[in-house]
This record gives C-alpha cells, structure tokens and sequence, in this order.
C-alpha cells in the first residue's frame, strides 16, 4: 500500500511527509471542517511544508507571513496529491486539509515521524526545524504508520526564556498572554496589550520563541517556489490593505493591521483615527468587499 503512496509525494516533491492511524489522532478538534472528515477513516498522511525563504532584516511580521497566503499554496499542492492517490488507491477517499483542521496537526506531525514538539508546542522537524506549515490529508485506506522520529528538542528552555509575556511556561501556555495572538485580536484593546505591540514591534506576530530556539539555527530554506514570488515583510499603511487580499493575515482584516501600525508609531489611543477609517472605506468599496478584506 505504502509503495503507491510514495510514488505519489515523490512526484509532488514532498520531502517530508509520513503517516499515522487515523484513530490514534483522536478526538478530532470542534471545528467546522470536522463535516468533511470521510466515513471509515484509517489513515492521516501529513505534509510539512517549509517556510523560511530568508531573514529580511527589518521585517515587522513573522517570517511564516511573508510569503503569499499558505492556504491557497499548501490546499493547491495537497488536492492536486489527493487526486493522484484517488487514481492509484481506487475505491478509497482522500480528503485534504489546511490549517482549520480537525486534526490536531502538531501532534499528528509527530505521530507521523516528522519530529518531536518543543516547550513551545511547536513541531520540530529534522530539515524545517519549527520553520514549516502542516498539512493533511486524510484517507480510507489503510496505511503503514511510520516510525517515531529521533528527539531534537533538547529541553533547554530558550524558548521560555525569551517569551516577553510568560505566556509559556514548563508544560503550559497561556494564550491570552500571548503577543502573537494580541496582534490579531479584534476590538479595543487594554494598554497592557497595547504596550505588548508596541514593545514588540510586529504588526503581525511575534516570532521569540521560535527565533531563541537553537534547532531552528540549522532550518533550510523552503523548497516551495510560490513562496519566493511576492516576499514582503514590512507591513505599512500604504501596502495594508493590498496584502490582506494576498496575504495569509488577511482573514483578519485591514482595521486591525492599521490599528496595531499606529500602536507601534505611537499614534494610537481608541483605535483607528477618523481618517484612516474613512481612507479604508474608500478602498473596501473600491475592491468591492465587505469589509473584513478575507483574500478570495
């Protein structure tokens, strides 16, 4: 069975990729996507994708943000997978997945042999390190598991150590604590969160504990072509709103990257100045859209 299957992601070009129990990933998470889960699921294939494409000094968003929007890349390659293995492993169904998963992806990662997961929670993979997006793609069929990867977490703490907030902790992460996830809260903020991305820096992330962790020194650059075409790490009031149509942060929307812009330059009190709104307005009904700036 496994035979077919690498023949498939060695035509796609998949370099890291294995395989766990469908039921071993068990229970699936509460999300919509849980609907499109195929009846008499055996098998999950995961796909890591790296995203490190270069450091970009200067850059005022995480590095997995810089490319264009993942989704649209990683959903293109698994389906086109997904639709290669429909063909081979007939009679069975392959359904592929991208970040609003059922499957909880890091965990899945690590049952499939791509790595172990860090204090941080993220996956570390011996040629992306934490540098890479997951994907899936669940199936029927019944697959040989692979084999459990070498640890590469050595357990030093670096990762704790260099996140501003104590959001992590030793076996423990406190989302609400977290710059990452203050950058991308809507509504009013407190001025302790304020001051979070102000001290930060990023309109889009954080990147601390990924950048302390020393596996991550030795991550090789990606080896997806699209995510070299259109590289911009610097969010500013000029580009915002074209990125949320490009972008993998624009789910979110052009409000909150303006509003945490002008955190950083100190020119925010109750969000968005009356114009900036209106300059907003004016492009949102330009582009057609309804306001929330979603890419597609």
């Amino acid at each position: 069975m496994n035979s077919r299957l690498e023949t498939v992601m060695r035509g796609m070009a998949f370099d890291e990729w294995g395989v766990c129990r469908f039921h071993d990933v068990l229970p699936l998470l509460p999300v919509r996507s849980k609907a499109r889960i195929p009846q008499g699921a055996r098998s999950v294939i995961v796909v890591l994708f790296g995203y490190y494409i270069g450091d970009f000094p200067g850059r005022n968003i995480s590095y997995y943000a810089i490319a264009d929007d993942y989704h649209t890349v990683l959903r293109a390659a698994l389906e086109a997978a997904a639709d290669r293995l429909r063909a081979l492993y007939v009679g069975e169904q392959f359904v592929p997945f991208v970040d609003a998963s059922p499957v909880a992806e890091v965990r899945a990662a690590c049952l499939a042999g791509l790595g172990d997961i860090g204090m941080n929670g993220q996956l570390l993979n011996r040629t992306y390190a934490s540098r890479c997006f997951i994907g899936e793609i669940v199936t029927t069929a019944a697959l040989e598991p692979s084999r459990r990867a070498a640890p590469l977490c050595t357990r030093c703490g670096r990762c704790i150590a260099a996140c501003p907030t104590g959001a992590l902790r030793p076996g423990s992460f406190d989302r609400a604590l977290c710059r990452s996830h203050i950058t991308q809260k809507k509504g009013v903020l407190t001025d302790w969160e304020r001051a979070q991305i102000r001290d930060g820096g990023f309109v889009w992330g954080c990147d601390r504990c990924t950048d302390a962790c020393p596996v991550n020194r030795q991550a090789q650059k990606s080896r997806v072509p699209a995510f070299y075409e259109h590289p911009e790490p610097v969010v500013h009031a000029g580009n915002a709103a074209r990125l949320c149509r490009e972008k993998a942060y624009g789910w979110r929307g052009t409000p909150v990257l303006l509003r945490n812009l002008k955190i950083i330059c100190g020119e925010e009190q109750d969000g968005i100045d009356t114009g900036a709104r209106a300059a907003l307005r004016a492009d949102v009904n330009k582009q057609g859209e309804d306001g929330r700036c979603q890419k597609g």
